[in-house]
C-alpha cells in the first residue's frame, strides 16, 4: 500500500508469523561463528545449522530429526562470490544502484598531510547502537554484549590494515579473509590474485588435514551419507551405546562391515576396516572425549580398536584384526566388547575436571566465559574458552585452588539418565530448587561423557599451561591424578635444586643456573609455580650478573696497575716493548682496559692464564702513531702465541687480541725464554726486547 511503513522489525515479524502459520516450526539463529561445523569460517545461509538434516548425519536423539518444516532469522556474514549473490538480487529488484551503496571513510593521505576522517569512522562505529536497538529484540544476545562488540570492531579494524598486504592464501587459511574480498581489493588496485596458485594451497591444505584427520586411529574410514542412509535403508537402527557408561564386559553381534569404501559380508586380513555393532560399550569420540581404545573378540579371534567414531548414530569401530590368518569376521557373528578401562579410568577425571575447570575460570573471570572448545586425553585435559587477555597468575592461582578445593571435599558426581552432570548435588535437588544460591554455586552442565563418581578419584589438579591460540580465545592444559601429583612434585624438587644452587658461586653456579634453566623450560609443572621458579632462577642470574660486573672491576685494576708497573719498568730499563703476564683468568676485557692504559707510551702486550681450562688469552697494542716501518700489532701478537696453537686477529686501532690452547707450550713468542740474553730485564713477570 502506498505510504506505508515497514521497518526492519515489522517485516521480519510478518515473515515468521506467515511460515509459522504454515505449520513451520520458529527455529532461533545459531551462532555467526559455527560451534561444530569445522567446514565453516562463518555462517553464511540460514540453511547452515541444517547441514546434519540433509546429509543424513544428524543424531537420532538430536531434535533436528523430527523437523519438517523450519523458519528463522539467521545472522549471517555476507562475503560475496557466487553463492552468495542474494544481495545482487536484491539490488535488482528494488532497483537500487550497485555502485553508489558503499560504506566507507577516508583513511587519510600522509604525503598530503591529510588526516583520516575520524568523523565518518566514528559515525559508522554509532551505527552499532542503532543495530543492536533495530535487532535486540531478535537477537537478545546483541544486548547482552554491546560493548564487546563495540570493542572486537575496534579491535578488528586495526589487525586488518596490518593483515591486507598478507598473501592471498594466508589471508584466507590464517586470518580467514575472505578469497572473493581480496579479489576486489586487488581489482581495485589494479592487481589480479593467482587464484590457480589458491586453488594449488586449498588443496594441499585439505589434504594434510584429511591425513591428519584419524592419524591416530589408523586408516581414515568415514560412514558418509551415502553409507548411514544405506544401513537406513536395510533398516538397521541405531547402535545402542548405553552400556558405555557401565564398566564391564559386554556381548554384542556385528550388524555391518565396512571397508571405508564398501560394505562386506565378511573381513579378514590385516588390513583397517570399521564394525558397527548392535549395542556397545566403547565410547565414541565426542564432546570433546576421546574415544575408547581395546578389543572385540570372537571366534575369528582378537580384533584390535584402535579409533572409534559416530556417524548419524551408528557407532563405527575402527581397527585390524591382532593375527593377519585370523578367520574371517562375518556379519552377525557374536563378539565380546572389551574396552581398555585401565585407559578410561584415566580420561573420566580428567572429563570432570573440565567441567570443574569451566565452571572455576567462570567464577573468577566472569560471565563472559565460554567454551570454545576442548579436548579429554588420558594423560591430559586442553579447554578453549572466550577471554580477550592473558589470565593473571593470581587467578590462574585462584581457579587451580577452587578445583583442588572441590577434589579435597570429595564431592559426589550424580549424572542423571539425560545426562545432565552435577557435582556436589544431585540433580533432583537442583531441579527443586534452580534459582537456590547452592545450586548457582556447583558445576552443572549437559553432558554425555564419561566421569567419575566422586571428586576425590582425581587426586589432584595442576594446570600446566595458559596460552593464546586465537584473538579472544585462550587455552589451559591441564592435568589430574598421579600426572598432577607428579607435575607438583617435580616443581618441589626443582625449586630444591634451585634453593642448593643459591649456595654456589662463580663459574660453578652460573653452569648449575645453565642447565636448571634448561630443565625448568621442559618441565610439565604447574604454571604458577614455574612463573615462581622462573623468578627464582631470574634473581639468581642477577646475582651472577653483579659478582661479574665485580669481579671484572676487580680485575680491570689488577690488570691496570700490574700493566703499568710493568709498563714503568720497561721504560726505566730503557726498552721499547712491554711484555707483561698479569692473573685475572680468561677476562679480556681487563685485559683491553690495561693495554689501553699502557699502550700509549709503549707497545705493551698483556697475557693471563687459566689452568683449568689450559687457555691463555693475549691482548696487544702499539701506539697508533707509531711509524710505518715500526712494529705492526697483529704480526706481533700472532708470531707471539703461535706456540700456544693460538689465533689472533684485530689490528684496527693499534689492538689485537687472540687465544692460545696450550698453556704448557710456553708463552710464545713473549716469554723470556724466547728471548735473546741480553733483551730480558731483571723482573719476572716482565720481559722485554727489541
Amino acid at each position: 500500500m502506498e505510504g506505508e511503513q515497514w521497518p526492519a522489525s515489522p517485516v521480519r515479524q510478518t515473515f515468521i508469523d506467515f511460515f509459522t502459520s504454515k505449520s513451520h516450526v520458529w527455529w532461533p539463529s545459531s551462532p555467526v561463528v559455527p560451534v561444530d561445523d569445522p567446514t565453516l569460517l562463518f555462517a553464511d545461509a540460514g540453511m547452515n545449522q541444517f547441514k546434519p538434516v540433509f546429509l543424513g548425519a544428524a543424531a537420532p536423539d538430536s531434535p533436528l530429526v523430527r523437523l519438517c518444516r523450519a523458519c528463522n532469522t539467521q545472522k549471517c556474514i555476507r562475503a560475496g562470490g557466487k553463492h552468495n549473490d542474494v544481495g545482487n538480487d536484491m539490488y535488482q529488484v528494488y532497483k537500487l544502484p550497485t555502485e553508489r551503496i558503499y560504506a566507507t571513510y577516508f583513511g587519510g593521505d600522509e604525503t598530503a598531510g591529510i588526516a583520516l576522517d575520524t568523523e565518518s569512522k566514528d559515525i559508522w562505529l554509532r551505527l552499532v547502537d542503532v543495530f543492536v536497538g533495530m535487532m535486540g529484540d531478535v537477537f537478545p544476545e546483541l544486548k547482552e554484549n554491546e560493548k564487546k562488540i563495540k570493542d572486537i570492531i575496534k579491535d578488528e579494524e586495526a589487525c586488518f590494515e596490518k593483515t591486507i598486504v598478507k598473501d592471498a592464501f594466508v589471508l584466507w587459511d590464517t586470518y580467514g579473509y575472505p578469497i572473493d574480498l581480496t579479489e576486489v581489493m586487488a581489482v581495485e588496485e589494479g592487481l589480479a590474485v593467482d587464484m590457480e596458485g589458491f586453488n594449488v594451497c586449498m588443496e594441499e591444505a585439505r589434504q594434510k588435514a584429511r591425513n591428519a584427520r584419524y592419524k591416530a586411529g589408523g586408516k581414515s574410514i568415514v560412514l558418509d551419507a551415502n553409507a548411514t542412509s544405506e544401513l537406513r535403508s536395510q533398516g538397521l537402527a541405531s547402535t545402542d551405546d548405553r552400556m558405555k557408561f557401565q564398566n564391564e564386559e559386554h556381548t554384542s553381534v556385528v550388524m555391518a562391515i565396512y571397508t571405508g569404501s564398501e560394505f562386506i559380508a565378511s573381513a579378514s586380513g590385516d588390513e583397517d576396516f570399521g564394525l558397527v555393532l548392535k549395542s556397545t560399550s566403547f565410547y565414541a569420540e565426542q564432546g570433546g572425549q576421546i574415544y575408547d581404545t581395546g578389543s572385540i573378540e570372537g571366534s575369528s579371534g582378537s580384533f584390535t580398536v584402535k579409533n572409534v567414531q559416530v556417524f548419524a548414530g551408528y557407532v563405527l569401530h575402527i581397527g585390524s584384526f591382532v593375527e593377519s590368518d585370523s578367520k574371517p569376521l562375518s556379519v552377525g557373528d557374536e563378539v565380546k566388547c572389551k574396552v581398555d578401562y585401565t585407559r578410561r579410568n584415566l580420561i573420566a577425571p580428567n572429563h570432570t575436571c573440565t567441567h570443574m575447570l569451566n565452571f572455576s575460570l567462570r567464577e573468577v573471570l566472569g560471565d563472559h566465559i565460554d567454551q570454545k572448545g576442548s579436548i579429554v586425553l588420558p594423560e591430559k585435559l586442553r579447554f578453549d574458552f572466550s577471554h580477550g587477555k592473558h589470565v593473571k597468575l593470581e587467578d590462574l592461582e585462584r581457579i587451580e585452588l577452587k578445583v583442588n578445593q572441590q577434589i579435597k571435599d570429595e564431592l559426589e558426581i550424580y549424572p542423571d539418565p539425560v545426562r545432565v552432570v552435577a557435582i556436589g548435588r544431585k540433580v533432583e535437588d537442583l531441579l527443586a530448587d534452580p534459582e537456590s544460591k547452592e545450586t548457582l554455586s556447583i558445576s552443572t552442565e549437559l553432558c554425555g561423557g564419561a566421569h567419575i563418581s566422586n571428586t576425590r578419584v582425581a587426586v589432584a589438579f595442576a594446570i600446566i599451561s595458559e596460552e593464546g591460540i586465537a584473538k579472544g580465545v585462550r587455552r589451559i592444559t591441564a592435568v589430574t591424578g598421579e600426572c598432577a601429583s607428579q607435575a607438583m612434585k617435580l616443581a618441589s624438587s626443582i625449586d630444591a635444586d634451585i634453593i642448593d644452587t643459591s649456595k654456589l658461586d662463580g663459574v660453578a653456579l652460573e653452569k648449575k643456573i645453565g642447565s636448571i634453566k634448561s630443565t625448568l623450560d621442559a618441565a610439565a609443572i604447574p604454571a604458577t609455580r614455574k612463573a615462581d621458579l622462573k623468578v627464582k632462577v631470574s634473581e639468581l642470574e642477577d646475582q651472577i650478573r653483579k659478582a661479574k660486573k665485580k669481579t671484572t672491576q676487580e680485575n680491570i685494576q689488577k690488570a691496570v696497575k700490574a700493566a703499568m708497573d710493568a709498563a714503568e719498568a720497561a721504560l726505566s730499563a730503557g726498552q721499547p716493548f712491554c711484555v707483561a703476564h698479569v692473573d685475572v683468568g680468561l677476562d679480556s676485557t681487563a685485559l683491553r682496559e690495561a693495554v689501553i692504559k699502557c699502550m700509549n707510551r709503549l707497545p705493551t702486550m698483556l697475557f693471563s692464564t687459566d689452568v683449568a681450562s689450559d687457555k691463555v688469552v693475549v691482548y696487544a697494542g702499539v701506539p697508533p702513531e707509531a711509524p710505518p716501518n715500526g712494529l705492526e700489532v697483529l704480526h706481533w701478537l700472532t708470531s707471539a702465541i703461535a706456540p700456544l696453537k693460538g689465533k689472533g686477529g684485530g689490528g684496527k686501532n693499534g689492538l689485537a687480541q687472540g687465544q692460545g690452547n696450550d698453556t704448557q707450550g710456553g708463552h710464545g713468542g713473549c716469554h723470556p725464554d724466547s728471548l735473546e740474553e741480553d733483551e730480558v730485564i731483571d723482573s719476572p713477570d716482565v720481559f722485554c726486547g727489541c
